[in-house]
């Protein structure tokens, strides 16, 4: 990747996958059970959902805004090697019926470091309402090219 390290090249994030798994819903008790359901078990109109809200999202991490170009940096200084990809980023998203992603998450370590960063970037926003019935939190993950 070129560029001033404080900013590395927008066009670097990939979407390494997609995946769909089952949250507790809004009235459902902390004990509930959480389910999960492999991209090649959900039905089509999830994984083509999922797809659509994994570049939507690699979009708003491409950003200018400080918190994208943190998160960018954050991520660009675990780099293995200066030509090699970052680790991958796996985020969970939780997505009203209206679209709103209501709550996101990195998993751990990410979670400490990109945490409020990330949900400058990508609570709040609007994706498409998702398909009726589509289990959450919607799983996907990115990282940052060299």
């Amino acid at each position: 990747m070129t560029g001033v390290v404080s900013r590395p090249k927008m066009s670097g994030w990939r979407a390494l996958a997609t995946g769909l798994a089952a949250a507790l819903g809004m009235a459902a008790p902390v004990q509930a059970q959480v389910h999960s359901l492999a991209p090649d078990a959900a039905p089509a109109a999830w994984v083509a959902y999922a797809e659509a809200a994994t570049r939507t999202v690699k979009t708003w991490l491409e950003e200018d805004g400080s918190s994208a170009s943190s998160l960018r940096l954050q991520l660009h200084q675990t780099r293995p090697a200066p030509d090699q990809p970052t680790p991958p980023l796996e985020l969970k998203l939780w997505i009203e019926a209206d679209g709103v992603v209501s709550r996101v998450e990195a998993a751990s370590p990410a979670k400490e470091t990109v945490g409020a960063d990330l949900q400058s970037s990508v609570q709040g926003r609007r994706l498409a309402p998702p398909p009726p019935g589509m289990l959450q939190p919607l799983r996907l993950a990115v990282q940052l090219e060299p």
